[in-house]
């Protein structure tokens, strides 16, 4: 959803408004405004310090040619002035050093908290927005923000800052320096500033155009390759390892050719800058000597004059390097901006939730009502239509239907992984939108079609739903005691978690697995789980979703890579694990649909048929001609 606080810019990125922009960029300031300050007074004491040192350079040079001047030198008559001369120099060369380390010490330290703050800041955002907005960015270009992204915005607080506070202070002293020495070579030395500074302001507004195309092509280019590196196992084999290669290298070369574009953008600044500081330096050299010799200065005050510009050329030539990192922070700082901007589709509800009621009394929890429930997952293509059901507590149902009939899309609705376009669905009479977010979740154990598993142990992956419970002392749910199986297990009815976790891999038909592991439990997944097999994956998962004690167990076609006798198997313990609360099945296979209580069929997005296995088959309808084409395919496969 665009957002009122900004447009694209010319370079057609996100641009936010200069003064929405301002406004955050002092927010993640302000709390260390104390170490910039620290920083900023560090760089007084510097350059204070440093230019200091042509003052006395110049005392110096006048106390020799005053003694050559006598005619007689004597070196005898020199040596205590220009030694303590010297000895004054060298100490404020130490001086200025000391105060120049403690400058960046609390500049860079501040640079380094506001990147902690912006990191947690943006990972926590990510976390409230919706499954829909991750659809709609790649992976790589999200990575690229999060990551080379946040380093820019550290490096426009911190390096930025530096330079520019101490470009001020530097330009400030040695001006004032400079015209009580001779305030006619200043003016001719400071003559050509404002038309270098003209072209300077037009070189930097494409600077930033093309600094914000380049990081757009860097954002391509990580995603890419986490698209090629995550999908190697296809790639491979379809032998369509040339191909990518071919299409990362066209990727590259347009990261290449916008690269080379900005490099001789920052090279034309930097030519100005240092036009800027040579400019300087000529004039004093030409215009100084020849006032020196005329007689209005003397050389000891040239040899003055002339530190205090060669002191300016760094800061100057700096400047421009700091015109680069401030502009590549700035579109940094748009692009992480923009996704802050990105507001959550999926909230609680205002004022305080309406609470799922509880187990009381034996009574069964997990009803499910859906009211005309219609979805869309963009304008054109219409995933569920007018869609009203009832799912009583405690009972275990199926949904089916063809490929792309919108089974999947169901069941998110009803974890509110996604909202509805129109119509309501309510869990135990209440609506999912007047439920909190958070504790409507814990009350659901959720199996995806396509099992996901993080770089952890197998152990770790089965207890992450507990362990949630255990961390987030917020959430009214605890993390369950009794046993998945038999609640006449222990003294008091209660079992410890590895018990549990025992049950959860049993029912889950994981435990031959797990002992055929060299570590057992302890055994690396690697990443999304890829040292195991798609049904031992699935099998996880749904151990994982078992040990939460949900309320409503969804499994999305969980099961498809599972044979037949170990799907009885789960099946008809998952009906005694979930006595009281509900199951819902999502299925292409029909061979253990004759136990569930309801079956759900859906095509194209609209309710079709509903009933028991025996009523579906006797009826003729979809379901009969899905289940009669599916035996025939189990005895073709014989």
């Amino acid at each position: 959803m665009p957002s009122p606080l900004h447009d694209n810019d010319e370079s057609g990125e996100f641009a936010l408004d200069p003064t929405v922009r301002r406004r955050r960029l002092w927010r993640y300031f302000r709390p260390y405004l104390g170490l910039f300050l620290a920083g900023a007074f560090f760089l007084l004491l510097t350059n204070l310090m440093a230019f200091s040192i042509p003052f006395y350079l110049g005392e110096g040079i006048e106390i020799l040619r005053q003694a050559f001047d006598d005619g007689q030198f004597d070196f005898d008559a020199v040596r205590q002035p220009v030694i303590h001369t010297s000895l004054i120099i060298i100490g404020l060369a130490i001086g200025a050093g000391i105060a120049r380390v403690f400058s960046r010490i609390t500049i860079f330290n501040g640079g380094r908290h506001i990147e902690f703050d912006i990191r947690n800041a943006l990972y926590t955002h990510l976390a409230r927005l919706s499954p829909r907005f991750f659809g709609s960015i790649p992976t790589g270009d999200l990575t690229s923000r999060v990551t080379n992204d946040v380093t820019h915005v550290r490096l426009l607080y911190a390096i930025t800052y530096l330079h520019i506070i101490n470009t001020a202070i530097a330009y400030t002293i040695a001006i004032y320096r400079m015209a009580g020495v001779d305030l006619w070579l200043t003016l001719i030395c400071l003559a050509p500033y404002p038309f270098l500074l003209l072209g300077i302001r037009r070189v930097i507004h494409a600077l930033f155009l093309q600094t914000k195309v380049v990081q757009g092509r860097l954002s391509d280019l990580s995603t890419r390759v986490q698209e090629n590196l995550s999908g190697i196992d296809v790639i491979k084999s379809y032998v369509l390892e040339k191909r990518e290669i071919d299409t990362y290298g066209e990727a590259n070369d347009v990261f290449f050719d916008e690269s080379v574009k900005l490099a001789k953008i920052r090279a034309m600044l930097q030519a100005l800058i240092i036009l800027i500081a040579s400019t300087g330096t000529l004039v004093v050299l030409v215009v100084g000597s020849h006032r020196v010799v005329e007689g209005p200065m003397t050389l000891g005050s040239f040899v003055e004059f002339n530190g205090y510009v060669v002191a300016l050329v760094f800061p100057t030539i700096a400047l421009g390097w700091v015109f680069a990192i401030w502009h590549r922070g700035l579109a940094a700082f748009d692009r992480v901006s923009e996704l802050l901007e990105e507001e959550p589709l999926l909230t609680d509800p205002p004022g305080t939730p309406q609470p799922l009621p509880t187990a009381m009394d034996g009574r069964d929890v997990g009803e499910i009502e859906l009211h005309n429930v219609s979805f869309s997952y963009d304008d054109d293509t219409q995933a569920l239509d007018d869609i009203t059901l009832h799912i009583p507590a405690g009972s275990t149902v199926a949904v089916v239907g063809k490929t792309g009939s919108g089974k999947s899309t169901l069941v998110k609705l009803m974890a509110r992984l996604y909202d509805p376009d129109d119509g309501e669905i309510r869990v135990d009479g209440v609506p999912l939108k007047k439920a909190s977010l958070r504790e409507l979740r814990a009350e659901i154990g959720f199996v995806p079609q396509e099992p996901f598993l993080f770089s952890m142990t197998i152990g770790q992956n089965i207890r992450f739903g507990i362990d949630s419970l255990a961390y987030d002392p917020t959430l009214k749910k605890r993390a369950p005691q009794t046993p998945l199986l038999d609640e006449s297990d222990g003294t008091d009815g209660s079992v410890t978690q590895k018990e549990r976790i025992d049950e959860a891999i049993d029912v889950a038909a994981m435990a031959s697995d797990v002992e055929g592991f060299n570590d057992g439990l302890e055994t690396l997944v690697g990443e999304r789980g890829v040292t195991l097999s798609g049904g031992q994956k699935q099998r996880v998962t749904i151990a994982r979703s078992l040990l939460v004690d949900p309320r409503i167990l969804i499994l999305d076609d969980a099961l498809a890579s599972v044979d037949t006798h170990t799907e009885r198997r789960i099946l008809s313990q998952l009906k005694e694990i979930m006595r009281g609360r509900t199951s819902i099945l999502l299925t292409h296979r029909f061979n253990a649909l004759s136990e569930v209580d309801c079956i759900f069929v859906l095509d194209e997005g609209r309710l079709v048929e509903q009933g028991s296995h025996d009523e579906l088959v006797a009826r003729g309808g979809i379901y009969a001609d899905m289940y009669h084409r599916q035996k025939i395919r189990e005895q073709f496969e014989e």
